[in-house]
């Protein structure tokens, strides 16, 4: 609906206006409804009807090989957000898809964050190289998730001290090097090894030498016996 206004003008712009086609009255026009405005109302009839609150796309992946891993919030986040680490091919609309197509789960904002690979060794004795990056998403939810409270040394009946002991001492004997790495571990009991090489009998490299050439030519005597068999099959025919 429009609303006109009146226009107080003179004599001599009212007659000017009507020389030039110039209408002596202003028109009020509504404002068109905005994009987001027409997005956001869609989104909320999908979600009251239960479907997705977005665009689903057209290529069907039955079989998903990406791995999704859930991480424990930070002290700034609340129960109505949930951080994932991804791969770095994933983009937010493939973890939107992918958290409700197999979990059930609106992602209704998410924010991404790239950390950079962190430099390590794997022994002291080798150089230093980069880990790669890591890629983690942080998701709004619609509904709050709080973590379970982790289990204590007196809830959990199977819990053993010495455990942590021998884990600890089989961390220290996995990083020992040189001459150190053949005796005998202290963790479990030295159940876990590292154990001793079983002792070979000495043989001379010469000798050796004729043993293994020997072997080698006796193994091609009967490769060719077997050619030589099945070719008389057919012979015989």
């Amino acid at each position: 609906m429009t609303r006109v206004i009146a226009n107080k003008t003179s004599p001599i712009l009212s007659r000017a206006a009507g020389l030039v086609g110039i209408r002596p009255l202003a028109t009020v026009v509504e404002p068109k409804e905005r994009v987001s405005d027409t997005i956001l109302k869609w989104s909320r009839d999908a979600i009251e009807r239960g479907d997705a609150h977005f665009k689903v796309g057209g290529t069907k992946l039955y079989f998903p090989k990406a791995r999704v891993i859930l991480l424990r919030p930070n002290a700034k986040h609340t129960p109505y957000q949930a951080k994932f680490i991804v791969p770095k091919s994933f983009n937010k609309l493939d973890l939107r898809d992918y958290l409700f197509h197999v979990y059930g789960l609106r992602a209704m904002n998410i924010t991404t964050q790239l950390l950079h690979g962190k430099y390590t060794r794997a022994t002291p004795s080798l150089p230093r190289y980069r880990a790669p990056q890591i890629k983690k998403m942080t998701i709004d939810m619609a509904e709050p998730f709080v973590w379970p409270e982790e289990p204590s040394k007196k809830d959990n009946a199977m819990w053993d001290e010495t455990m942590t002991e021998n884990v600890k001492l089989y961390r220290e004997d996995a990083f020992r090097l040189g001459s150190d790495s053949f005796k005998p571990s202290k963790a479990f009991g030295g159940a876990v090894g590292p154990f001793q090489p079983v002792a070979q009998p000495f043989i001379p490299k010469q000798l050796r030498r004729e043993m293994e050439n020997t072997r080698h030519a006796t193994r091609n005597k009967l490769k060719r016996y077997d050619q030589l068999s099945q070719l008389d099959k057919y012979v015989n025919l």
